[in-house]
């Protein structure tokens, strides 16, 4: 689960006061979205910048994500709406999203521009597995690729050894590795332990961005 914060909101407010701005003859983004937005839980969803201009000044301004309405601003004297509103959520894995900004009553100024959202998380396959076998932990929704995916193997509230797992690639921040499924010298403790997924080289139990896998260990007979 990862702890984002996060807030929805539209603006657009006539300035008093206004630079010389350049007039567009469509309606277009004036920030081009991001490739790939993240998403926790219903209400842990990455915020989506919604930046364009060319609408008519002061016109109601209709914000859609899959052609469900999520606000109605009003433009700026100078065509431009600006503000954000929260990627659609999804349940599992990746998917395509559309965001339409549509001026109201003037179907002709319209803007769309479609880009992708991803569920957060980590899985072992297989689930179940000796704690020195070697499995592959697929993850997702780790954007920054310029930084790897560490594992945190945590036992009783400390960190017990930290592994570099590599690089998030593409636009959703994937990775896919193989590693046994506790890389340490001796069996570790019985009992709860958490791997917690991040891009922090130090274990951080409120990293921002994060991933906690729950794995029991167990003594098995012969």
């Amino acid at each position: 689960m990862s702890s984002m914060l996060l807030r929805s909101t539209i603006v657009g407010i006539a300035a008093a006061v206004l630079a010389a701005a350049p007039a567009f003859a469509q309606p277009q983004l004036v920030e081009p979205l991001k490739p790939c937005y993240v998403v926790a839980q219903e209400n842990q969803r990455e915020l989506v910048t919604v930046h364009a201009a060319g609408f008519t000044a002061l016109s109601r301004v209709d914000i859609f994500l899959d052609d469900v309405l999520q606000d109605q601003p009003s433009a700026l004297i100078d065509g431009h709406v600006k503000g954000t509103v929260r990627a659609p959520f999804e349940e599992e894995g990746t998917r395509p999203f559309t965001l339409r900004i549509a001026e109201h009553g003037a179907p002709a100024n319209t803007v769309t521009a479609t880009t992708m959202v991803t569920r957060l998380a980590v899985e072992q396959t297989p689930q179940r597995a000796s704690t020195a076998q070697r499995v592959r932990f697929e993850g997702r929704g780790f954007l920054t690729l310029t930084t790897p995916v560490y594992a945190h193997y945590v036992f009783a509230g400390k960190a017990r050894k930290t592994v570099r797992l590599g690089l998030p690639k593409g636009p959703c921040g994937t990775f896919s590795v193989r590693r046994k499924q506790f890389p340490f010298k001796r069996s570790p403790s019985e009992g709860r332990w958490t791997i917690q997924f991040d891009q922090h080289p130090q274990y951080d139990p409120k990293a921002a961005v994060r991933v906690p896998m729950t794995i029991r260990v167990r003594r098995t007979a012969g």
